[in-house]
């Protein structure tokens, strides 16, 4: 025997659900401004729209939140750009490098900013000048365009790993 009517005994037959139209219901929008009834697919009603001009249509709407998304993107792409914008170029040398204590090294190393801009170096210090994620990253003063700067530094030995040889030491600043 075929079931039929609602699955909820209080519920009165013939009805659907909270979300389904009535048997008899006719579909309505509304204004947009006074929020009175209109036909459907017409955003005004007659007091509001005495031209009977239609509304802009989906293609018009979507165009418009579209194109307002990639202004947004370029801008922020405009202003991170700006934002991260480095000067230089960095040249970097060390000058000096010696054992320190407990398998450390004392490194003495210049930069120098090439550019004519005042700027922030981002150098790195490699056992080998392979790049690793333990290698010394550190970022310089302001260097004014065409200053050289002379830094020390005491490095310690890196735990569990092998110790720095003098003679491969780098560094490197962008």
């Amino acid at each position: 025997m075929p079931m039929t009517g609602s699955a909820n005994p209080t519920e009165a037959p013939g009805h659907k659900g909270f979300l389904a139209p009535e048997p008899d219901a006719v579909p309505v929008d509304h204004c947009f401004r006074c929020g009175r009834e209109t036909a459907p697919g017409v955003g005004l009603c007659e007091e509001h729209n005495r031209g009977h001009l239609s509304g802009p249509s989906s293609t018009q709407m979507h165009a418009t939140i579209f194109g307002g998304i990639v202004l947004g993107v370029v801008g922020l792409f405009l202003i991170a750009g700006l934002a991260v914008t480095t000067t230089g170029p960095f040249a970097s040398a060390i000058t000096s490098v010696s054992s320190g204590p407990e398998g450390g090294v004392s490194l003495a190393y210049t930069v120098t900013n090439e550019g004519q801009d005042q700027g922030v170096a981002d150098c790195r210090i490699t056992r080998d000048g392979v790049p690793r994620p333990d290698d010394l990253a550190f970022r310089t003063v302001a260097l004014a365009g065409g200053e050289t700067v002379t830094f020390e530094r005491e490095l310690t030995a890196p735990a569990a790993l092998p110790g720095y040889d003098l003679e491969s030491l780098t560094i490197v600043c962008t």
